[in-house]
């Protein structure tokens, strides 16, 4: 079945609501339905806005079942409306041009799909594969940044045997540059940035974390080392980027209110130790006084970049 919104027992976690701007421009006016996914697709822009799935922690199995083969999806016709190989990714199916630094980088996640009987896992990773759930990422954020908040979430699934709720998209911006191969290629234009909202139980509760990468270091006119930061950021930040709400999930996001556990506000990656320690040993900048209050709140998990799993806030 396409995404469930009531795969995690006892609560209802619905698609996010669209905004009249984003209908506007979405394929059909609606959502597309497969078969562990969902997603609403940017005609307009060739990718989707979002793409919806669940993950059974406790069936996921310890490899997958076929390789990757990328190919249009049925539902969106004209073919055209979908970015594909031939137009701005790393090489060209006939090898006019190539490589670059874009990857294929999946929204609904190929690993994560991939549970319960083999059958429906088969097909589940097949349908990942389809265009409509890719979009170009930059090959550092798709192997380092954004891959380190995807491996935590399938570990922590996997781990407690749990189940989770996970939508993810690009942000799209007015601005967002072309990207042309060839001279001869339709352009296509790079997202600013992806997103990804992870609902999960714990003790009972559903806690709904938000995580948000820029990838604009590679539309200056000087090329700029790529260094991508991934954050945990509130879901009404998520919602104001991309038009898209989760009115459902607010009051489960722990860095809406501020309302942090005294020991998640003190748990720390080692790399945000050494700030909050040359902080609180007196390196703040002349003339001004920070109490040791104010200081572990600036250094929180949640308030900056991850730099490992213990800076996620749940």
């Amino acid at each position: 079945m396409p995404y469930d919104p009531n795969f995690i027992t006892g609560h209802s976690i619905p698609l996010p609501t669209p905004n009249t701007r984003v209908l506007q421009s979405a394929f059909g006016g609606d959502y597309i339905h497969h078969s562990r996914h969902s997603l609403l697709f940017n005609q307009q822009r060739g990718f989707s806005f979002v793409s919806a799935t669940n993950v059974d922690g406790a069936n996921l199995p310890g490899g997958q079942y076929t390789k990757r083969s990328f190919r249009n999806d049925p539902l969106i016709k004209p073919n055209s409306l979908q970015v594909d190989k031939n137009r701005g990714y790393r090489e060209s199916r006939d090898g006019v041009f190539g490589p670059n630094p874009w990857d294929q980088g999946h929204l609904a996640r190929r690993k994560s799909m991939s549970w319960g009987n083999e059958q429906d896992a088969r097909i589940a990773e097949r349908e990942s594969d389809m265009w409509s759930n890719i979009a170009p990422q930059h090959n550092t954020l798709h192997t380092n940044a954004w891959g380190k908040v995807e491996d935590w979430m399938l570990a922590r699934v996997q781990g407690g045997g749990n189940r989770a709720s996970v939508f993810t998209g690009p942000v799209f911006t007015e601005d967002d540059p072309p990207h042309q191969n060839g001279p001869n290629e339709n352009p296509i234009r790079i997202p600013a940035g992806f997103w990804k909202v992870i609902s999960v139980e714990l003790n009972g509760a559903v806690r709904s974390a938000g995580f948000l990468i820029w990838q604009r270091d590679y539309d200056s006119d000087v090329p700029l080392p790529f260094a991508p930061v991934l954050e945990q950021v509130r879901l009404t930040t998520i919602e104001v980027l991309t038009g898209l709400t989760f009115p459902a999930l607010r009051a489960f996001d722990p860095l809406l209110f501020g309302d942090q556990r005294p020991d998640a506000a003190r748990a720390t990656s080692n790399a945000r130790a050494l700030v909050r320690e040359s902080l609180l040993a007196g390196g703040v900048s002349a003339g001004g006084t920070v109490s040791e209050a104010a200081i572990l709140r600036a250094t929180r998990p949640g308030t900056a970049a991850i730099t490992g799993m213990r800076d996620i806030v749940l």
